[in-house]
């Protein structure tokens, strides 16, 4: 067990100070002296809130994307441009990625750079295909089995194979697992297959009988009344002490964890910082 720090460098919202909103993710995971990047935003806002949150990128070993799309991988470039000796973690499935629009051409909603990129910029790409240990209690989930009935799948994602475009099950969502001296704690990109699922494989893989936190995002916007109210009903199973949503949660299901976990909940935004020790 360990201390652990988390930083959210990018999220949707902003308290201001010169700090930048993005629409995406991006949290900065620091135990057993490493740094480790949890996605990387959509665009420039990564480099320009480490810059003003005194968080020099140079320091970061590894990033860990929890799926493909753009919102969560668009910032690499930024970040390599200064640090270009680190490692990148993720599903090969990540370039396949697109969106349905109505009445027009699937766009690609993928990462705005290619594996062949990394490459010629000698950055290693690490393919998860499974539940991975980069440190002593520090694990990526890998893809999450699908066993909550009611934790359907959006159709409007699809991915492409050799007859053409089919809906896209999203099986490159994965968490980012670390044991801290509180408990479990879980990083969350988007959560595109499901938070309850999430967290049942989570307890699995780690055998720990609550979770002590959860941070990121939860993909609860726009669900159904009753899925919200399956969702926050399970949820209570994990015994969880630290609920810190944001992204792609929305604000009706954020009020409603506010609501149900008034003592556990905390407000996550760009800037905040939670350390578990």
């Amino acid at each position: 067990m360990t201390k652990v720090k988390i930083t959210t460098l990018c999220e949707n919202s902003s308290p201001g100070f010169g700090l930048l909103p993005e629409y995406g993710l991006s949290m900065l995971l620091e135990t057993g002296g490493k740094r480790f990047l949890f996605d990387a935003g959509s665009g420039t806002s990564l480099t320009v809130n480490a810059q003003l949150l005194d968080i020099d990128l140079r320091t970061i070993n590894a990033v860990v994307f929890s799926h493909g799309h753009y919102d969560h991988t668009g910032g690499l470039e930024k970040l390599l441009e200064i640090n270009n000796s680190l490692a990148v973690y993720a599903h090969p499935d990540i370039f396949n990625k697109y969106l349905e629009s109505a009445g027009e051409k699937p766009a690609y909603v993928g990462p705005p750079w290619s594996r062949e990129y990394l490459q010629k910029r000698d950055v290693a790409f690490f393919p998860v295909e499974g539940p991975l240990e980069l440190e002593k209690g520090l694990i990526i989930t890998g893809p999450i089995p699908r066993t909550v009935e009611y934790e359907e799948q959006e159709p409007r994602f699809l991915r492409k194979n050799r007859q053409g475009f089919v809906r896209d099950q999203i099986y490159d969502d994965q968490a980012l697992v670390v044991e801290s001296s509180k408990g479990i704690v879980v990083l969350l990109g988007c959560t595109h297959a499901g938070l309850i699922n999430t967290l049942r494989y989570v307890v699995s893989l780690t055998g720990a009988h609550k979770i002590h936190a959860i941070l990121g995002g939860t993909h609860l916007m726009n669900i159904s009344e009753s899925r919200l109210a399956s969702t926050l009903k399970d949820l209570r199973k994990f015994e969880i002490e630290k609920i810190a949503p944001c992204h792609c949660t929305g604000f009706r299901a954020t009020v409603a964890l506010h609501q149900v976990f008034p003592q556990q909940f905390y407000l996550n935004q760009v800037g905040s910082v939670f350390q578990f020790a």
